[in-house]
C-alpha cells in the first residue's frame, strides 16, 4: 500500500504504523503506534488482543482505520474505543492517483503517480523508464531511463518501477523489486530521482516508503528478517521503521529489538495524549 499524505500542515502530522512488540511468555499482537517527527518520539496508540493492520486514517486524523482478521475496525483516537465497521469514509484530502483520461504509450497504469499539484503524471514505462506527464496537456514531457545496476554490476530486470513525487515535486522516490528480496523477505530497492539534474541516487532497501510531509526525509521499514526471540528457541520475523534523511543520504533506525514494524503512514497530528 502506498503511503497516504494529508493536507494538515507538515508540523502537525504524525506517523501512524502497525507494531508488535514480542513476549517471552504470552501471546502479542499488532498494535497502533504513533512516531511524531516534530519530537522524534515512540507512544502507542492501542493495547487491546487483536492485530491491528494496514492504518488509514481520516482526513482529520480523529479515526484510524486498520484491518484486523477478516474485518474492518476503526478506532477513535479521542475515546481510544475501538469497533468493527462494514465500510471505510474517504481517508485522505490530498490528490488522489485517479486513472486519466487518456493512455500514456507504453506506461503501466499500476505505477501511475500525480505530482502534489496535480498538474503531472509519472509512471513506469516497460520497467525501464520513467515517464512525467503534463496532465493539462496530456503530453509526454520527458522520458528518463532508469539504467541502474545491482552491487554485482548486472543491470536490474525490466521490474514495474514505484515511484513517489517529493512534497516540493523536485524529485521521485523511485522503488524495484529488490536484488536481496525473496518470496518470505520481500524488499524494494529505493532510488531518488532527481528532476532539474536527472542525477540517480541509490537510497536504501525496504518498504512501503514514503516522504514526510516537508520533503527532507522518507519514512520506511527495514526488510523483515528471521530473529529469536530472546531466552526461546524461537525465532520470529522483525522488521524496523526507519527514515532516510534525502540531504545527508544517512538512514537512521527508530525502532529496536525484537520487535516487527510495519506499514507506516503518514496522518494529522491531534496532539500527544
Amino acid at each position: 500500500m502506498a503511503v497516504l499524505f494529508f493536507a494538515a500542515s507538515a508540523t502537525a502530522q504524525q506517523v501512524v504504523f502497525s507494531r508488535r512488540v514480542y513476549a517471552i511468555h504470552g501471546r502479542s499482537f499488532q498494535q497502533l503506534w504513533i512516531w511524531s517527527p516534530s519530537g522524534r518520539n515512540l507512544e502507542p496508540l492501542t493495547r487491546s488482543a487483536r492485530d491491528h493492520e494496514r492504518p488509514t486514517c481520516s482526513a482529520d486524523g480523529k479515526q484510524v482505520f486498520f484491518t484486523s482478521g477478516d474485518g474492518r475496525w476503526q478506532l477513535d483516537r479521542n475515546t481510544g474505543i475501538e469497533k468493527p465497521v462494514t465500510a471505510t469514509p474517504r481517508a485522505t484530502t490530498a490528490i488522489a492517483n485517479e486513472v486519466p483520461r487518456f493512455t500514456v504509450a507504453a506506461c503501466d497504469e499500476s505505477t501511475w503517480s500525480r505530482s502534489p499539484d496535480g498538474s503531472r503524471l509519472a509512471c513506469a514505462a516497460n520497467g525501464k523508464d520513467i515517464v512525467i506527464v503534463d496532465l493539462r496537456t496530456q503530453q509526454e514531457i520527458e522520458r528518463l531511463p532508469f539504467g541502474q545496476h545491482y552491487s554485482n554490476g548486472e543491470p536490474y530486470p525490466a521490474w514495474p518501477l514505484k515511484s513517489i513525487w517529493s512534497p516540493g515535486a523536485a524529485q521521485l522516490l523511485v522503488g524495484t523489486y529488490g536484488e536481496n528480496g525473496s518470496s518470505t523477505s520481500p524488499a524494494l530497492d529505493y532510488f531518488l530521482l532527481d528532476l532539474a539534474t536527472h542525477e540517480w541516487v541509490r537510497a536504501f532497501a525496504g518498504n512501503d516508503a514514503g516522504w514526510l510531509p516537508d520533503g527532507t526525509a522518507i519514512v520506511f521499514t527495514t526488510p523483515r528478517e528471521l530473529v529469536r526471540l530472546p531466552g526461546s528457541s524461537k525465532r520470529v520475523w522483525a522488521a524496523q521503521l526507519a527514515i532516510y534523511d534525502a540531504a545527508t543520504r544517512k538512514q537512521t533506525l527508530l525502532t529496536s529489538g525484537v520487535t516487527n514494524n510495519i506499514q507506516p503512514i503518514v496522518c494529522p497530528s491531534l496532539g500527544l495524549r
